[in-house]
């Protein structure tokens, strides 16, 4: 097959976890036999096309004139999907939602190839554009050869996709041969965030925790825009808040085996899955998360990979925290993570059924 991938950025240079989805898929693809681009929007202001490679598969920038709520502004995305499909003669289209951009450029282009929509998200960000965004969004999914859903929770709590038909549920999956148990080099005894610095992803309510547990070490990976709490918190008197910024891969794979448990204290739908979850669990580390309405808990089940709690709740963070000092408790959901991660979420297994609904789609 030649598959058109469609999103707002890809991995790397960016780090999210949409970005490293599509890098994962066109990588296996590309294994198989298939030929995969992706279009993409410049990261800044721009009036020109870019085109690079990345492995086998090529990166195409579409203009852009700006970004509104993150999502790009492109006028152009609908004759760059054009204009490639003339070059390319594509066999399938596969967005990645939610992007409203999108949405519009795939109505606008016509290009009379069947498309397949990997639903990462609802459209929480920009909740307010939804009413204006939801008469376009409608037939783009109904007319989709398939609709994915990264969990079977997903689906349930989602007023677009439990009224679908189309729907096609394949969970995001990990190199359990690459995030896998075994030696660190870091220094015992701590408990780990990876993920972006922002609001929804639980940063009041985890520093607001972590007051309330003295001698307890925090390792914090990643950034953004709630960069100048976290570093404030870590600079307190007394406080064991350890931000690291980036890291490498090797470096995030053995803070993962070294960590006492992975917390991931989200508050909103825009944590649709966690991937950092299986990340972890993949490693024999357990987590820690919440139980919002998506597919965070599902991945994570409580009692058997770790433990859930109630978002916004500092004061149960907290006590899941401390449950993890019994070591009876840690040693089960650390094996409980390891069998559920390579049972369920095993990259070659998902990415094999996300072939098989890709292939029968342009059947």
């Amino acid at each position: 097959m030649k598959i058109l991938h469609v999103y707002k950025d890809f991995y790397p240079p960016v780090h999210g976890g949409v970005e490293r989805y599509i890098h994962d898929v066109t990588a296996f693809m590309s294994s198989r036999g298939h030929e995969c681009t992706v279009l993409v929007s410049s990261g800044g202001p721009s009036v020109r096309e870019r085109r690079r490679f990345h492995g086998d598969c090529e990166i195409v920038e579409s203009p852009c004139l700006c970004r509104i709520l993150s999502n790009p502004v492109c006028p152009g995305l609908h004759l760059a999907m054009r204009r490639l499909h003339e070059e390319k003669s594509f066999d399938l289209l596969h967005f990645h939602h939610p992007l409203p951009s999108a949405v519009f450029a795939w109505m606008a282009a016509r290009v009379d190839v069947p498309h397949v929509v990997t639903y990462h998200s609802d459209i929480v960000r920009q909740a307010a554009l939804v009413p204006l965004i939801e008469p376009f969004l409608w037939p783009f999914l109904k007319k989709a050869a398939a609709v994915i859903a990264t969990s079977p929770a997903y689906v349930e709590s989602s007023r677009f996709l439990d009224r679908l038909s189309n729907v096609k549920v394949v969970p995001l999956g990990v190199d359990t041969g690459r995030f896998s148990p075994g030696p660190s080099s870091e220094p015992p005894g701590y408990f780990l965030f990876v993920g972006k610095f922002r609001r929804y992803k639980g940063i009041p309510t985890l520093l607001e925790a972590w007051k309330g547990l003295p001698g307890e070490r925090l390792v914090m990976v990643g950034n953004g825009p709630q960069d100048e709490v976290v570093r404030k918190a870590s600079s307190d008197s007394g406080s064991m808040i350890d931000p690291l910024g980036e890291v490498s891969d090797e470096r995030l794979i053995e803070l993962y085996r070294g960590a006492t448990a992975l917390l991931l204290p989200s508050t909103e739908r825009s944590e649709a899955f966690g991937t950092v979850q299986i990340e972890a669990m993949a490693c024999g580390t357990p987590v820690i998360s919440t139980r919002i309405r998506t597919g965070v808990p599902w991945v994570n089940e409580d009692g058997t990979s770790g433990i859930t709690v109630p978002p916004g709740d500092a004061e149960a963070l907290r006590k899941a925290v401390s449950a993890m000092s019994d070591t009876n408790l840690r040693n089960r959901l650390a094996a409980g993570a390891l069998a559920r991660a390579r049972e369920m979420f095993d990259l070659e297994k998902t990415m094999l059924s996300l072939e098989s609904v890709c292939l029968d789609a342009v059947r």
